[in-house]
């Protein structure tokens, strides 16, 4: 270190460099917008003074540190090439922080009526609102009377009105507002060029952190800090540049973009935009995403972007400029675990043949580390195995239900049925679970009336086999149809012609709750002390808002749903968890873990447990038969044990997000819990690869987002926002 270890407290000011032409001061508490702003003691007080002033190339914007606004800035005139106009910070202590978000303290709540509390807030409209530090609630848009359960809120007419049984600041230990309009930019750079951006800190926006867009260039935004928090929807982005005519000089260093939906996205076209020692942590969907192909990044970590799938999508587009860290590896941060990463594994496709042995191979490795494994049983195929099915039931292992027949509701053809006989016209009809044939010109009594819930022919595979018994038709079981799928799951047709083939088709809303109802019931009858089969797991994955209803009416108190999760709709604690839909990763594949050596396979874990933590996502592990060696499920429960992972069955996931309180909180599937941890901190450690391995971008970048020298802490710069500064360490800086 070129400074030596002292105890001591670390003390930062910020160099502001040769100020040329006029630098005004914007402080939040002391300040007064009818002064001239042009020193400390005469700062400003507003961005709304700042967006309605006009400044001369070479002019320089000061805001001071350790205060807050809850404002946008518009940078409102031009710079020239050469000379720039510098929006910047002043004096010692934390970034100045714009942020959305407004903490609503209890001396400000008034009782409406009932359990309905009310408050103003001066906003046009009102998207989220942040119950306890970490619950977001439910918008209701018609009447304050939606208000019925805890987390409801309601906006209109500047008046907020939520439900509480008593104060809300003290019954839900804090709460706040996030303050938007049709969407909150913090930093709006609208048609301006030759600007400079730095050492500002931006929180809780649900649109944009820094947004450069019309016919703005040449700007260069450094030492910033960018977190939107925001857990649903498509944004926000914690930089954003669409501009035309294309840019061609757009600057990004030393940036931080972190629990975004994206770090950094690009649209549009552009010449040339540099990231420069940046770093992208847990956004919900990429770390950067570039349109434009015009992205040049170096000397930046991404990490575990992407909650939506096992592995991180970190980068899109873009070209690699070099010196990037290597995908996957650990960032090190002093905390990160806001939630406990709960995760499940499952094996599918229990009663094909050789699963059951599968399982039993793996059994050992689940009890040798404490474990339980779940198992997804279909049951049509499964009488042979209730014996073994009750030893992993009694041994404490999770059964759930897969489905009667494993019938992908998405493949909706059955077979094909023809009439083969003398007769000039032959129809098909099948409705009210019957099924009957109408021959004309034939010779009598070769008509079909099938009563489809008979038990003789009460599956596709018994039915055809029936149908071709009577030698004038001829009736084949579609390629993707199962033949366990039962009869009465086919779709009403009337009077179809079948002289010609025709194929009958399956009907999804009779096929998906028989199919839930049916392996629901097998196994309880089948298996001793299975009194509720709890959980149920989507064949391929397939489900959608109208399978979770028939999973819940069927008695499931959850499934293993999606392949993924859709992006608008990311399911984590904070928001509401629909446990009719817990997100499923599979382990084969090239986006899984299959096939990887035991390194790989640990950081990938790593990251994905990362991901868990920060934003409270649940997941789903599964795998098919083979599809994992034993070893490879060996380095699979080490990884996720090593991590920080709580490994539960899909009971035990279902049974413990049934008891948190309330239930319910947008419908009767979706429950949420607070954060048991604080929020998490990014900046590095000593252990963090970004240390020292960032690129010297020259004296007028040099202080990171909290004043400190970089050129002083160590033998390089780190890459991102923050210098890392060892405990104890006295910083003298000359100011």
């Amino acid at each position: 270190m070129k400074i030596p270890q002292i105890a001591a407290a670390m003390a930062v000011v910020c160099l502001l460099g040769v100020a040329s032409a006029t630098s005004y001061y914007v402080d939040a508490t002391g300040g007064d917008d009818a002064k001239d702003g042009q020193s400390m003691a005469t700062a400003w007080k507003t961005i709304a003074k700042v967006n309605g002033s006009s400044f001369v190339a070479g002019d320089q914007i000061l805001f001071k540190r350790g205060e807050v606004w809850r404002e946008r800035l518009a940078p409102p005139s031009n710079g020239a090439a050469g000379n720039t106009i510098k929006f910047d910070a002043y004096g010692m202590g934390e970034a100045p922080t714009l942020t959305g978000y407004l903490d609503l303290p209890a001396a400000g709540w008034t009782l409406d009526s009932g359990n309905i509390w009310k408050t103003p807030v001066t906003a046009s409209s009102m998207t989220y609102v942040l119950f306890g530090g970490s619950v977001w609630g439910q918008k209701h848009t018609s009447s304050k009377g939606q208000c019925v359960a805890a987390y409801d809120f309601f906006f209109m007419s500047n008046m907020l009105y939520v439900y509480s049984p008593g104060n809300p600041a003290t019954y839900y230990g804090s709460i706040a507002a996030l303050l938007t309009a049709s969407g909150l930019t913090l930093i709006d750079i609208n048609n301006r060029s030759y600007l400079e951006v730095q050492h500002f800190k931006l929180t809780y926006f649900d649109y944009y952190g820094v947004q450069i867009r019309g016919s703005s260039d040449h700007i260069t935004v450094a030492n910033v800090y960018a977190e939107g928090i925001i857990p649903g929807g498509m944004l926000p982005h914690g930089f954003y540049v669409n501009a035309s005519p294309a840019p061609t000089d757009i600057n990004f260093y030393n940036v931080d973009a972190h629990r975004n939906a994206d770090g950094f996205r690009f649209s549009g076209t552009a010449g040339l935009i540099r990231l420069k020692n940046c770093r992208a942590y847990a956004n919900r969907d990429r770390g950067l995403e570039d349109d434009t192909g015009a992205a040049n990044y170096s000397y930046c970590h991404f990490y575990a972007n992407n909650i939506a799938i096992l592995d991180s999508t970190d980068v899109t587009g873009g070209v690699d400029g070099g010196n990037n860290i290597t995908t996957d590896t650990w960032p090190a941060p002093p905390m990160y675990a806001r939630y406990p990463a709960r995760i499940t594994f499952t094996v599918d496709d229990i009663g094909f043949a050789g699963v059951d042995q599968y399982v039993d191979s793996l059994i050992p490795l689940f009890e040798a580390r404490g474990l339980k494994i779940s198992v997804a049983v279909m049951a049509a195929y499964s009488s042979g195995i209730v014996g073994k099915l009750q030893n992993w039931l009694s041994a404490g292992h999770d059964l759930n239900s897969h489905s009667w027949s494993h019938q992908y509701y998405s493949n909706t053809n059955a077979f094909s049925l023809q009439y083969t006989g003398s007769g000039t016209a032959a129809t098909v009809t099948i409705t009210g679970n019957h099924l009957t044939t109408a021959v004309t010109g034939g010779p009598g009594g070769e008509n079909l009336n099938f009563d489809l819930g008979n038990a003789s022919y009460d599956t596709l595979s018994e039915l055809i086999v029936t149908i071709n018994s009577r030698g004038v038709y001829t009736a084949n079981l579609d390629v993707n149809a199962q033949g366990a799928v039962h009869s009465i799951t086919l779709a009403d047709v009337s009077a179809q012609d079948i002289k010609a083939a025709y194929m009958t088709l399956l009907e999804k809303d009779r096929l998906v709750p028989d199919e839930m109802a049916t392996s629901k019931a097998w196994l309880q009858a089948n298996v001793s002390g299975l009194s509720n089969v709890k959980v149920y797991v989507y064949p391929g994955g397939y489900e959608d808002t109208s399978t979770q209803g028939w999973a819940v009416a069927a008695g499931y108190e959850g499934a293993r749903g999606g392949m993924s999760m859709n992006l608008g709709l990311k399911e984590v604690y904070g928001m509401g968890v629909n446990i009719q839909d817990i997100t499923s990763l599979g382990m084969a594949g090239a986006t899984g873990l299959a096939g990887q050596t035991a390194a790989q396979m640990d950081a990938r874990i790593a990251a994905l447990v990362f991901k868990s933590s920060v934003w409270g996502v649940p997941y789903g592990f599964f795998c098919h038969e083979g599809e994992l060696t034993t070893t490879e499920v060996g380095i699979v429960l080490d990884s996720l044990l090593a991590h920080g992972a709580v490994l539960m069955t899909n009971t035990q996931l279902m049974e413990w997000l049934h008891s948190q309180p309330p239930a319910g909180v947008s419908g009767v599937t979706d429950y949420v819990t607070p954060a048991s941890g604080g929020s998490p901190d990014f900046r590095p450690t000593a252990l963090s690869p970004v240390v020292n391995w960032g690129a010297d971008m020259g004296a007028n970048y040099k202080f990171d987002v909290a004043g400190v020298d970089q050129s002083w802490m160590g033998s390089g710069w780190e890459m991102g926002a923050y210098a890392y500064v060892p405990s104890g360490t006295y910083v003298v800086v000359v100011h």
